[in-house]
């Protein structure tokens, strides 16, 4: 991929380099960085923030409370203060958003309209499908993510870090 070139990044490749537990990890981590130092130029959405909070969130209690994946929702619902209280969480989230180089886009109700009409052209689920209509409100052609759902989308380049040695 060219230098220059703005990628719009999926959450898999925020939450690889924060979780760092996966082979991922450290490509991830380096394409970030170039992204921060202006080799690439990045974008995202609110959409995958939110994703990348969600399974932050998710994380911590699994890990801080010794909760089962399967029962970190419930668990947060019942107990708003842990939410509040999740620190490291907010910090993680603030310091994505505060990437050099790194834009964040908006969902408007006409990117929602768009996404339902990608959903049914290529049978994305919902949230691709509004990872996709970003891209096309913004002119961005090439997508980061170790997320093979795309694969079948012949006008985008789909990227994911190579490994760092």
């Amino acid at each position: 991929m060219p230098g220059g070139t703005t990628v719009f990044i999926d959450a898999n490749i925020f939450l690889h380099t924060i979780l760092g537990n996966t082979r991922e990890s450290k490509p991830s981590a380096y394409f970030l960085s170039q992204v921060e130092s202006g080799t690439f130029h990045g974008t995202t959405s609110v959409i995958v923030l939110n994703e990348v909070l969600h399974r932050l969130l998710i994380a911590y209690v699994v890990s801080e409370c010794r909760i089962s994946p399967e029962s970190a929702v419930s668990y947060l619902k019942k107990n708003p203060a842990v939410v509040r209280d999740a620190k490291m969480v907010w910090e993680l989230t603030e310091d994505i958003m505060n990437i050099r180089n790194l834009d964040i886009c908006g969902i408007s109700d006409t990117t929602f309209a768009r996404s339902l009409l990608l959903m049914q052209e290529y049978g994305l689920l919902s949230n691709d499908a509004l990872h996709l209509a970003c891209m096309d409100e913004h002119a961005i052609t090439t997508l980061a993510t170790y997320d093979r759902d795309f694969g079948n989308i012949s006008r985008i380049s789909v990227w994911n870090p190579l490994p760092v040695k």
